[in-house]
């Protein structure tokens, strides 16, 4: 029991420490456009190479780790600020993400629902090759009271 809270609370850290350093390394985006508040929410999100993440984790959820593989992290709050996270609370949202590369090809990304603690996070995996561009259009129903929100960001990815 105590090696699975440890291993849950890595994956909370991991997620959050990726949320902040893989989109400041790959973006030249500032960190302020990598969330979004609309009506009192925060709407985190950020993509890396499924490689990152360690093996305990990502076989805990299920997740493939391959340097061709990425993976779609989105997380939605409530209260707080973007300044304040700590004074937030997550909040369950129906997340849809669709993708589209430089081909124009689209693909919708499955996300799936992971509760970890008080953290609540919407985890989605996907196919890339190196500097694929692709363009994603997230949709956000928070709380699901049937006020979406629409986040569209530019991600390049590479395979280490």
């Amino acid at each position: 029991m105590l090696a699975k809270k440890a291993l849950s609370s890595m994956l909370a850290v991991l997620l959050l420490t990726f949320t902040s350093q893989v989109y400041a390394q790959t973006q030249p985006e500032s960190a302020n456009e990598r969330s979004k508040t609309n009506e009192g929410y925060a709407i985190h999100y950020n993509t890396l190479n499924t490689t990152f993440l360690m093996t305990e984790v990502a076989k805990k959820y299920g997740i493939t780790r391959s340097k061709n593989r990425a993976m779609l992290n989105v997380s939605v709050r409530k209260g707080g600020g973007l300044g304040k996270f700590l004074q937030t609370q997550a909040v369950k949202a129906k997340v849809t993400v669709q993708a589209t590369n430089l081909a124009n090809q689209l693909e919708t990304i499955n996300m799936w629902e992971v509760l970890d603690g008080d953290a609540i996070y919407y985890i989605g995996t996907f196919a890339k090759t190196d500097k694929e561009i692709f363009k994603f259009t997230i949709t956000v129903d928070p709380e699901n009271k049937g006020s979406v929100h629409e986040i569209k960001f530019r991600q390049q990815f590479f395979v280490d």
